[in-house]
């Protein structure tokens, strides 16, 4: 029986012990009529702490992974209210609609900081926080 416990423990620890994201990010692409896409990022705030700043690029790509174009979205300016924990801010932006094309579009947040915190991140759901400055 005690040689099933410790199995059993590290069975637990692996499947609860993984973290979740600091940050949810989600696009959502609309067809607004036969000429505009209206693209919808939405960034979750999950880290804990009071976000101060937060920018990132939304990148539009074919189905073969060429990027047709870039935008920089900033969605915390320094000078708004922070975005604290569990929040959301919500950006849109229209791009012309060709149907010949596959649309894709990606979200890369390319600037975080935090409240009390003078160091400056860039952040990916694969390497998390990134130290930029």
């Amino acid at each position: 029986m005690k040689r099933f416990i410790a199995p059993l423990f590290l069975l637990a620890g692996t499947l609860f012990g993984q973290e979740a994201p600091l940050f949810d990010v989600d696009v959502r692409i609309r067809v607004v009529n036969d000429e505009m896409l209206y693209v919808v990022v939405q960034v979750d705030n999950r880290s804990g702490r009071r976000v101060t700043e937060l920018a990132g690029y939304i990148t539009e790509a074919t189905s073969d992974d060429q990027i047709v174009s870039e935008k920089r979205i900033v969605h915390v300016h320094p000078y708004d209210p922070v975005l604290t924990n569990d929040q959301t801010t919500i950006r849109g932006y229209t791009y012309p609609f060709e149907k010949s094309m596959d649309h894709r579009f990606r979200y890369h947040i390319s600037r975080v900081t935090f409240r009390n915190d003078a160091r400056v991140f860039a952040w990916s759901p694969t390497d998390g926080l990134i130290r930029v400055e």
